[in-house]
């Protein structure tokens, strides 16, 4: 059987048109996947942490949202949606430093690696961040500053002050 010019070039018209509405129904599917997950995880807040959550992932839902609908195929629509998943899954469920004295620690154990002498003095927070102070001078307070991420425990910045 053979086709004609005019019924293949039917056919391609019919065939790209399928693949457009596909490629709308990706897009609004994933659209649609990063919003509920965005909204899914606000329960997971209260207070300070849902105000910070929402500044935070509320941008970048909307920016994951736009590259969704920027992407010209369906695994790439679906790859954006996906990784939003699990970049907002993963700081739901990151292990929380919730007392100063967790952040004094993890600052402590750091700052050991740098000072033979170091004496945790305070530790404030502000946000997802602990801002821990430390005085590393064996003979006179030298005060080092270090900030720990409260939602995962990783050092963000560090000054240490010269010997």
């Amino acid at each position: 059987m053979t086709y004609s010019s005019e019924e293949i070039d039917r056919l391609q018209k019919r065939l790209e048109k399928a693949e457009d509405d596909i490629l709308l129904i990706a897009k609004t599917i994933s659209a649609v996947m990063c919003e509920t997950n965005y909204n899914m995880f606000l329960r997971h807040f209260s207070g300070e942490e849902f105000k910070s959550y929402v500044e935070r992932w509320r941008k970048k839902e909307e920016s994951a949202v736009d590259e969704i609908f920027e992407a010209t195929t369906v695994p790439k629509a679906l790859q954006i949606a996906s990784d939003f998943y699990r970049e907002s899954f993963d700081y739901v469920k990151a292990a929380k430093v919730s007392t100063a004295e967790q952040a004094m620690d993890i600052a402590h154990s750091f700052i050991k690696k740098y000072s033979g002498f170091a004496l945790p003095l305070k530790s404030v927070k502000e946000g997802d961040v602990w801002h821990v102070d430390i005085d590393v001078g064996a003979f006179a307070v030298k005060i080092a500053k270090i900030r720990v991420d409260a939602r995962t425990g990783d050092i963000l910045s560090y000054e240490i002050p010269e010997k």
